[in-house]
């Protein structure tokens, strides 16, 4: 069931913890950090121009973009496996 949910994910039940909500979150995050750049690279005056910028920040989002995330992702579960879910340090 969670392959059609999330592609390249297949496997993941071998691991301990909830990786569908840490993976969801990454991707999340890694978005928004590109996407918060983009909106506030100018002064926000007021809650419409910030909403503004967001979706015009979010407009800019590609195909590209995503698919990079995803191979971040794909690398981190990889290291995940290999070290059987152990902290692994990132420098």
């Amino acid at each position: 069931m969670r392959d059609s949910l999330m592609p390249g994910l297949e496997g993941v039940d071998q691991y301990p913890g909830h990786l569908e909500p840490q993976i969801s979150l990454h991707l999340i995050f890694s978005l928004w950090g590109c996407i918060k750049y983009i909106v506030y690279a100018e002064k926000i005056r007021n809650i419409q121009h910030l909403r503004e910028r967001i979706t015009s920040a979010i407009e800019t989002v590609t195909r590209n973009m995503i698919q990079k995330t995803w191979q971040k992702i794909e690398f981190r579960l990889d290291d995940s496996r290999a070290t059987n879910g152990a902290h692994i340090e990132v420098y």
